[in-house]
């Protein structure tokens, strides 16, 4: 079954949903009355709210991606996206009950409706995504190959094992070796490092059952991989191009024919002012209701802070929006210590350390989701593709936060996760993040993680981020 039919079947799923959620809903709060009769009046009445449900779903599904596939699965981040839709359209029904005048209706069946709507999408998407699963695990016509061991080839296999509903099954992969030694391509097919010559390619591909095969290479127009194309043409294996250029991890593409002769168009997302407007708007409110309700955890904090060490906070200089300098608030704990207090690892657990950050926040410093911000030292070394992360205001959190990316990560890790956040923006998805960031602090405080060994120098954490990628080259 295709991704696109699996999306719609979600969305039919979830609208015969609305139906089941509203009778449990309804017979919940009346279930002292007796009799069908009563039930179907009851029901009748709430048909203006069913059709008011189904209309705001249908646009929440498509706005927010709510198939659970768009993105890779990712538990939390489903939850998280479908607690937000869910509450969004209580504040829907509410405000449309309210403005037609439908004041009949009770809230009692609403907050039914909700806590029975969101455990069953939920429970959905993990029935479709286990059948989708057990479906095509063994599918023969989805074996293929990556050609490549580079960062994008490396990232493209994480994300096809992340999306069990795309027609791939990556069973290894292939790249150019030393033509010294190997005189063609070194195989992960049958062993950690098989050389096998361009001629011998096509028997290996076909004798693995190989019906894909993928090339994520930044120089794909060399002679031998020619040959190995036109061996896979010969050997009716399909043929996929990773177009290699960073633009296309924040802009939009799109693939254009002229009488076969294909284009890449490449489009800019759309940055209007508008939508920094409402971006800025939702920082401003959300990030003040934060601060005036975490108040009095974060000056008992403080207190503490300034009894053992006289100084509560203190600022550490790092880049915004387009490069520009400032200083990011925290509570004046080192959260590299070697040897921490209790109270300092009770503080960076519970992430009270970054709660300062709401000031940067209303400041326009800062914006409650975006790209972790890095300091001078560290964005002098960024790439041109890095860079890209500069074109948004920094955040308390991001998409790379919420999937366990620290500062200790190298920025590149980050950068992909930062880029897919900018050209995918929208105050839906920070809402989500910001839940996803809240759930993952709990789960982190409940299990007590220690605080991060003693620090490193910048040099020395890039030294060692370099060897490690160079490691992982080998072993791929």
């Amino acid at each position: 079954m295709r991704a696109k039919n699996i999306r719609y079947l979600i969305l039919a799923a979830d609208l015969l949903w609305v139906l089941g959620a509203l009778v449990i809903g309804i017979s919940l709060r009346y279930s002292r009355q007796e009799g069908v009769n009563d039930f179907a009046q009851h029901f009748q009445s709430y048909s203006f709210a069913m059709v008011a449900a189904i209309v705001a779903w249908t646009f929440l599904y498509f706005e927010m991606s709510l198939d659970g596939f768009k993105g890779g699965w990712h538990f939390p981040t489903i939850v998280s996206k479908l607690f937000v839709a869910v509450s969004f359209l209580m504040v829907v029904l509410l405000a449309a009950a309210f403005v037609t005048q439908h004041f009949y209706y009770s809230r009692l069946v609403l907050f039914y409706f909700a806590l029975a709507y969101l455990p069953g999408i939920v429970g959905g998407r993990c029935l479709v995504r286990f059948l989708v699963t057990s479906e095509l695990r063994n599918a023969a016509d989805r074996r293929c190959v990556i050609l490549g061991h580079g960062p994008v080839a490396r990232e493209l296999a994480t994300k096809i094992a992340s999306h069990p509903e795309m027609p791939f099954q990556i069973v290894g992969f292939l790249f150019p070796g030393d033509p010294e030694i190997s005189n063609g391509f070194v195989s992960s097919l049958e062993g950690p490092f098989t050389s096998v010559k361009t001629l011998q390619v096509e028997e290996l591909l076909v004798q693995q059952k190989i019906v894909k095969l993928i090339i994520a290479m930044p120089q794909p127009d060399s002679p031998e991989v020619r040959k190995l194309i036109a061996s896979c043409r010969r050997a009716s294996i399909r043929v996929y191009l990773v177009p290699y250029w960073y633009d296309l991890y924040i802009s939009k593409a799109e693939l254009v024919e002229v009488d076969g002769l294909p284009l890449l168009s490449i489009r800019e997302p759309n940055r209007s002012a508008a939508r920094f407007a409402i971006k800025r708007a939702v920082d401003f409110v959300l990030s003040l209701g934060i601060l005036v309700f975490a108040s009095p955890v974060l000056g008992l904090a403080a207190l503490v802070v300034y009894n053992k060490k006289g100084k509560a906070f203190r600022s550490e200089s790092r880049c915004g929006r387009g490069g520009a300098p400032f200083e990011m608030y925290r509570l004046n704990v080192d959260r590299h210590a070697a040897n921490p207090e209790r109270y300092e690892r009770l503080f960076v657990r519970w992430s009270l350390t970054e709660l300062p950050q709401m000031w940067n926040v209303l400041q326009g410093d800062m914006s409650l989701v975006g790209p972790r911000p890095e300091s001078a030292e560290r964005v002098k070394y960024y790439s041109d593709w890095q860079r890209q992360r500069l074109k948004v205001r920094a955040g308390v959190t991001g998409l790379a936060q919420v999937h366990g990316l620290r500062e200790q990560h190298s920025s590149d890790e980050k950068a992909r996760f930062d880029l897919q956040y900018i050209s995918n923006w929208s105050p839906f998805l920070d809402l989500s993040l910001i839940v996803q960031t809240v759930w993952t602090v709990f789960i982190r405080g409940l299990r007590q993680e220690p605080v991060a060994p003693q620090a490193t120098s910048f040099r020395s954490q890039a030294n060692n981020l370099v060897a490690e990628e160079l490691i992982d080259a080998n072993r791929s």
